[in-house]
């Protein structure tokens, strides 16, 4: 049946097997000129879960690492120099693995960014409780919330977190919303038309909510990010923005390469590497099988 709605219509296909997702805020992402809706800041590719169809492809890294205090706060403010950021996600892997840098990014935030970011969200799996200095960090800044993916068993110190955040007057929510993810795919090329790619990419949630901050680059997704990182996914410079690049000759220059980045309309070669837009519906969290893992080394 899914085969033959694909071939009558993408359109109605679109409305039977995506999660229901409409886009309220296309106009104004193709409008605003200084600002960015949605932000995901990666601190930490370390994740204390191993989640078998993570779709940021958390999974592939044999080598994980966190992610400095100095590298995550430079990039900060080379970008937001340059526009305003409505909301910013920040998560790894899992966040509260990296304490030290989260601490620190939350006070440059406080410090020098109060009028540059509305929102600041941290996304946790409810499995890390941190430390007083993260808590103190936490509750100083009222832009702060925690949004707690609740993975059921696996989400074992959730209550216990909930109730850290309720006692520190730390505002939260408890997402469990859905029984399923959809499926994205292994991080391998799938020889799909450039139809379907199109069409992947104009409904991707990821490349509408998920601008993905890491490592020094701006990506459309963190699919993107972390498939070129793990060496993956082909690392197409002309697709994302490199903030290190000394080629941009001042903030002017480099607000127009990220804001291209964000309303770019044509699909990226990570999308090759994606089956996203199939809409197959698979359990959320199962914690990975090891005999899936790809050859990345990193």
């Amino acid at each position: 049946m899914r085969k033959i709605l694909f071939g009558l219509s993408s359109f109605v296909t679109d409305l039977l097997y995506r999660r229901p997702y409409f886009d309220a805020e296309s106009s104004q992402r193709n409008k605003l000129e200084n600002e960015i809706l949605h932000l995901d800041l990666v601190i930490t590719e370390c994740c204390s879960l191993k989640c078998r169809d993570c779709s940021n492809l958390m999974q592939y890294y044999k080598h994980p690492e966190n992610i400095s205090s100095d590298e995550v706060i430079s990039d900060l403010k080379k970008l937001t120099d340059c526009v305003r950021i409505r909301e910013l996600n920040v998560l790894g892997g899992e966040p509260f693995v990296n304490q030290k840098t989260l601490c620190d990014v939350l006070c440059f935030l406080a410090r020098e960014c109060a009028d540059r970011v509305d929102v600041i969200n941290i996304i946790t799996n409810g499995t890390i409780v941190p430390g007083e200095a993260c808590i103190n960090a936490m509750k100083e800044d009222n832009r702060i919330r925690v949004t707690l993916s609740n993975y059921g068993p696996l989400s074992t110190r959730q209550d216990e977190l909930t109730r850290s955040l309720s006692d520190n007057g730390i505002g939260y929510q408890i997402i469990d919303d859905s029984f399923y993810w959809l499926d994205f795919g292994r991080p391998v090329y799938y020889s799909e038309s450039p139809e379907f790619m199109n069409r992947q990419y104009r409904n991707c949630y990821n490349r509408k909510n998920c601008n993905t901050l890491y490592r020094g680059g701006f990506y459309v997704c963190p699919r993107q990010a972390h498939g070129i990182r793990l060496g993956l996914i082909p690392d197409d410079r002309d697709e994302y923005v490199d903030l290190n690049d000394s080629g941009f000759k001042g903030s002017e220059e480099l607000r127009r390469a990220v804001i291209s980045v964000v309303r770019r309309r044509e699909h990226i070669s990570a999308c090759g590497y994606c089956i996203n837009g199939k809409y197959i519906h698979v359990p959320r969290a199962v914690q990975e099988d090891r005999s899936r893992s790809l050859d990345a080394d990193i």
